[in-house]
């Protein structure tokens, strides 16, 4: 770490207390080198022709960091998290990086995806773009079961207007369960006139496995 990185972490922890928990850095919700150890890769996947890639299993310390993320609401932890997946997974060919929209009923008051969006967005140098809406109001999916989950209707997600429109797109998320909110996500952006060419998300639900 140079000295003015050390300045600044010092410095952002007088006005915002926090350490990283692992090695009790301060200034930072989590060091992105002590992150990396805790990743698992490769988890790939396919959905429906576009590739996913996941940091690891939703359980331990990486199922105890999506929660703090969700509703800890720590944004700088999700950006640390993107950081380390932006590392561990090569630069993807695509124009802009396309997290997983809130529900329109969620009262959490930010993107947990968006977050991680940015921190991928740091380490690879491609753009974040809000492109994707909810159609309707829809339970959020840890409240579903499966079948409910993979009976999602297939235009459940639609475009912001012309965003994503000749795009090549990745998309992000916290987690995967059933991949049924990617799948449809990418037929969204496909609609909106772009191209999904990858999901990436920190962890993938064992299956029968429920999430928090």
């Amino acid at each position: 770490m140079s000295i003015l990185e050390g300045a600044l972490r010092f410095a952002g922890h007088l006005f915002w207390p926090s350490a990283c928990p692992f090695c009790g850095a301060l200034g930072t919700p989590a060091c992105v080198k002590c992150l990396l150890p805790l990743l698992s890769p490769p988890l790939a996947a396919d959905l429906g022709g576009v590739p996913h890639e996941a940091g690891g299993l939703h359980e331990g310390v990486l199922r105890d960091l999506v929660l703090e993320l969700k509703y800890g609401r720590n944004r700088p932890l999700g950006v640390a998290m993107g950081r380390a997946l932006g590392r561990i997974f090569p630069k993807p060919e695509c124009h802009v990086l396309t997290p997983i929209p809130l529900h329109r009923e969620s009262d959490r008051g930010y993107n947990q995806s968006m977050a991680i969006a940015r921190g991928l967005s740091l380490e690879w140098e491609i753009p974040v773009a809000d492109g994707l809406r909810w159609k309707e109001d829809r339970a959020a999916q840890t409240s579903l079961d499966e079948k409910e989950r993979r009976g999602m209707p297939a235009d459940a997600l639609l475009g912001r207007g012309n965003i994503l429109a000749g795009k090549k797109v990745t998309l992000v998320d916290d987690v995967s369960t059933t991949g049924t909110t990617l799948g449809r996500a990418a037929r969204g952006v496909e609609a909106a006139g772009g191209r999904a060419v990858l999901a990436v998300t920190w962890t993938v639900v064992p299956k029968g496995l429920k999430p928090c």
